[in-house]
């Protein structure tokens, strides 16, 4: 049984139905992979119109995972946020903006931001 899917105007088709097997045709050319890779190449080449294979993004997908030591900590109901690992390359997101520095910075910050919401509330 052949499964397709619509994804950005182009068909998407698996008809082995194995998770690994999907196909689109792209400007003439058929990718294969799985579905999320499948789609990220759709993604590619309606935003660069460049056609990027799904096993460009499969070995950009692992080569990521294994860098990326992504940490996360919880002060004062805020997620302070480290991708890289590096000691200072802390971030947060405050009413829309990015905060970004060490963690002892930002917590510096943050406790300046409640005191004065905290003010502004009390009036």
């Amino acid at each position: 049984m052949k499964k397709r899917l619509l994804y950005r105007g182009y068909h998407l088709e698996n008809a082995s139905g194995d998770l690994d097997d999907w196909k689109v045709n792209i400007n003439g050319k058929i990718l294969a992979g799985k579905v999320t890779l499948v789609k990220k190449s759709i993604d590619w080449w309606c935003d660069m119109k460049t056609i990027m294979s799904p096993a460009s993004f499969a070995k950009a997908d692992s080569a990521q995972q294994t860098t990326a030591q992504r940490k996360t900590e919880d002060y004062r109901g805020f997620k302070l946020i480290n991708d890289s690992g590096k000691p200072n390359e802390w971030y947060v997101l405050l009413r829309g903006q990015l905060l970004k520095g060490s963690p002892v910075a930002i917590k510096k910050h943050l406790d300046k931001v409640i005191e004065k919401i905290a003010a502004q509330q009390k009036k």
